[in-house]
């Protein structure tokens, strides 16, 4: 038992390593400046990869774990200020995916997958109207060209999503099957970059206009989220058979 629990603990610290890493050095800035407009990362993937394999415990101090440490290395240095908000978003990564990937309950496969329709489709519609109206979308700095490139991103991402719905419909019922994986990730983007980073910003700076940046945000979405489910799913489904490998040479 204590073997177990050291290798989780292991485990869990080299998540929030590559975590960091990824946040810091494989994120795309929007313009490439020290104060982009929309900024692409999944730093987030090692966060919920800790709260599915271990629980949402170790998906919470990997969320604070992370963020704190990415702070405290990079963040201070380029002169940004801590807010505990950011911090509440990494633990909610952690958290809440871990509630919803280790429960199933009946039915819940053509659930996910109708409600990843509807979902795929609202993406689809925004994006198309943005991309229509692409003054919409206001931003001083990025220009028409860009804001179209990624308006047009964005209708392939959602696209992409509603068509990875499709080809996993055959996939048995798992705890981390794709639908739900979809659909989780999905509802955390929605909770943390949709509602809650722009009530920290708007706490920061009271002149800061919420509404602004949410079409930017909106056309980020399906983007981020179709690279998310891409690697959490076939990660997942390794995690699954490693363990169960594990638990089947212990018995």
């Amino acid at each position: 038992m204590y073997r177990k629990h050291l290798q989780k603990i292991s485990f869990t610290g080299m998540l929030v390593a590559i975590g960091v890493v990824l946040a810091e050095f494989l994120a795309i800035s929007l313009p490439p400046t020290a104060s982009p407009v929309i900024r692409f990362s999944i730093g987030y993937l090692p966060i919920i990869l800790a709260g599915a394999f271990f629980g949402p415990v170790y998906g919470g101090i990997a969320g604070a774990a992370q963020d704190l440490l990415g702070f405290f290395l990079f963040g201070a240095a380029k002169g940004y200020s801590f807010h505990p908000g950011y911090t509440l978003n990494a633990i909610l990564y952690g958290v809440l995916p871990a509630l919803f990937l280790n429960r199933s309950f009946r039915s819940e496969k053509k659930l996910f997958y109708r409600l990843n329709y509807v979902i795929a489709g609202v993406l689809f519609g925004l994006s198309a109207w943005f991309f229509l109206d692409i003054e919409t979308v206001a931003s001083s700095t990025l220009g028409t060209e860009a804001k179209l490139l990624l308006a047009g991103f964005a209708l392939a991402g959602a696209a992409g999503l509603a068509l990875f719905n499709f080809l996993m419909r055959k996939k048995t019922a798992s705890p981390h099957m794709p639908q739900k994986v979809l659909f989780v990730v999905i509802v955390m983007y929605a909770l943390t970059s949709l509602v809650l980073t722009p009530l920290w910003i708007y706490s920061v700076n009271p002149g800061y206009d919420v509404w602004v940046n949410i079409p930017l945000r909106l056309l980020k979405m399906p983007i981020e989220t179709t690279f998310y489910v891409l690697l959490l799913t076939p990660l997942l489904g390794l995690y699954a058979k490693l363990d169960g490998k594990q638990e089947n040479a212990t018995d």
